[in-house]
C-alpha cells in the first residue's frame, strides 16, 4: 500500500457502496415487513403455558422488530453520509483542481 500523502476516495465507488447498503436495509425491510404475520404466535390452547409461551414469544417478537428498525435506520443513515462525505471531498477536490 503506497501512502499518497492526502485522502483518496473514490466517489463513483462510494456511490455504489452507498446505493448496495440502502437496497440491503430496504430488502431486510420488506422481508420483515412480509413476515411479520408469519412470526406473531397465537396460543394453541387457553392454558397457561400456551398462553405465556405465546406471550412471551410474541414480546420477543416485538423486541427484536424494534432493535431491527433501529438497525436498519442506521443502516440508511451511513449509506446518507457516505453519499454526503464523498460529495464533500468530490466538491473539495474539484476547487483544489481548477
Amino acid at each position: 500500500m503506497t501512502d499518497s500523502g492526502g485522502l483518496s476516495i473514490q466517489p463513483t465507488e462510494v456511490a455504489e457502496i452507498s446505493r448496495q447498503l440502502d437496497e440491503l436495509a430496504g430488502r431486510a425491510e420488506r422481508v420483515l415487513s412480509d413476515e411479520a404475520a408469519n412470526l406473531t404466535v397465537t396460543a394453541s390452547g387457553r392454558d397457561e403455558v400456551s398462553q405465556r409461551v405465546a406471550g412471551t414469544l410474541n414480546e420477543v417478537h416485538t423486541s427484536f422488530g424494534t432493535s431491527t428498525e433501529q438497525a436498519l435506520a442506521e443502516m440508511h443513515e451511513v449509506a446518507a453520509t457516505l453519499r454526503g462525505q464523498s460529495e464533500s471531498v468530490s466538491a473539495a477536490d474539484e476547487g483544489f483542481i481548477s
